[in-house]
């Protein structure tokens, strides 16, 4: 029995479990009927997830792969069963979980469009007014009226796209396919689902593309191994999504390499403090950003030079701070120095950085010693796919 969707609901679902059976061999499935002796292994796509969509709404679903996003959307879809659990769905739905899978090779781009219009629900003279604007939407062409067998597979993208907009669902579902094709067609598929956002469509679907659920989204539902790792605001979602990811990616601390045995200068400790002069290992964008490091020489007269880099994970240099060319030093007349570099405001959007910190002689050639083991995170109240906030001014002209 499905549930009872809230009054301006238009997608409900409560508690589904998807659950698949995995067999070594084929001979393994017929020895369990056989026998009756379970000869599988569970595998759960799904372990319980229940939420309610409002109509009119835009949702995005989000996790890695292997979370269980297409499968929601499969069962939402009616193109798989859940194993428990129920769903309901008020409305129309067009859902375009696999674009072009459910063509029939053989038959004719037209003869698709018409069977797959038909299996929506769509009436005679419905049917009759939509294909007009499906076959000018896909813009195929001559190919319209050739075998999908034909079609390279951005074609086939193009009239599966043309079909399931074409009907004007009361509820679209999409897996991956907000925009599909090449650029122009691109252009055409975002303006057709912001013209069915605009007309009050729900609309829901999941991607990789944090930037497309950030900016188009209302909610967001972030699946993780089957289960519902959080939900609610898209720009929060998000923005809890990619932390969890960097997370993942975050190396473990470590003290940094030592220094040799014999070594002239060596750094004695590093920590990062904020505008209020606390420590602190994170910050917002445009705040102000100080690292402190206390080195020292094996004698009062060894001149010391300081460099400094913020790197990404991945090791791109986002701003690097250098004693000798910025004229701050050599550092000298005693053995210990205690140095901040200061950054007023932080230039970073957001993300995870290291800083990595070399201390060399008065020429800034020999290396005494280094540490890579200092890491900030950079955290926005806003999703943005940008490294870097660079101050901008925009002018139109005449």
């Amino acid at each position: 029995m499905a549930p009872d969707p809230a009054p301006d609901s238009a997608i409900s679902f409560s508690e589904l479990t998807k659950v698949y059976r995995l067999y070594a061999s084929p001979r393994d499935r017929l020895l369990e009927v056989v026998t009756g002796r379970p000869r599988h292994t569970r595998v759960h796509a799904l372990r319980g997830v229940s939420a309610t969509v409002p109509r009119g709404s835009v949702v995005g679903v989000i996790g890695e792969n292997g979370s269980g996003k297409s499968t929601l959307l499969k069962i939402l879809a009616g193109t798989t069963a859940p194993t428990s659990g129920t769903s309901s769905i008020e409305g129309r739905v067009a859902a375009i979980l696999e674009l072009g899978s459910s063509f029939h090779p053989e038959v004719t781009g037209r003869r698709n469009a018409v069977l797959q219009a038909a299996l929506t629900g769509l009436t005679n003279a419905e049917l009759e007014a939509a294909l007009p604007e499906i076959e000018a939407f896909a813009d195929l062409g001559d190919f319209f009226d050739r075998p999908v067998k034909t079609y390279s597979s951005g074609m086939s993208m193009r009239l599966a796209f043309a079909v399931a907009t074409a009907v004007v669902p009361d509820i679209l579902i999409l897996d991956e396919a907000l925009a599909v094709g090449d650029a122009r067609f691109q252009k055409k598929c975002v303006d057709r689902i912001y013209n069915l956002r605009s007309q009050g469509k729900t609309i829901f679907f999941c991607s990789h593309a944090l930037y497309h659920v950030s900016t188009f989204c209302d909610r967001a539902l972030w699946l993780r191994e089957g289960e519902i790792a959080g939900a609610g605001d898209a720009q929060e979602v998000v923005l809890a999504y990619e932390e969890y990811l960097a997370s993942k990616d975050r190396p473990s601390v470590d003290a940094g390499a030592p220094p040799m045995a014999d070594s002239l200068g060596r750094f004695v400790s590093s920590r990062l403090l904020g505008g209020d002069g606390l420590p602190r290992d994170v910050f917002r964008p445009g705040e102000p950003w100080t690292l402190e490091l206390v080195i020292e020489g094996d004698t009062p007269e060894r001149l010391l030079h300081v460099h400094v880099a913020v790197i990404t994970p991945d090791q791109v240099t986002c701003f690097v701070a250098d004693s000798r060319v910025s004229g701050a030093g050599p550092f000298g007349g005693s053995s210990s120095h205690t140095v901040r570099i200061r950054v007023e405001e932080l230039p970073l959007a957001k993300g995870e950085f290291t800083v990595v910190s070399f201390l060399g002689d008065e020429r800034g050639l020999a290396l005494y010693d280094s540490r890579s083991d200092l890491r900030f995170r950079v955290e926005s109240d806003r999703w943005t796919s940008g490294l870097t906030v660079v101050p901008t001014t925009w002018e139109q002209g005449p």
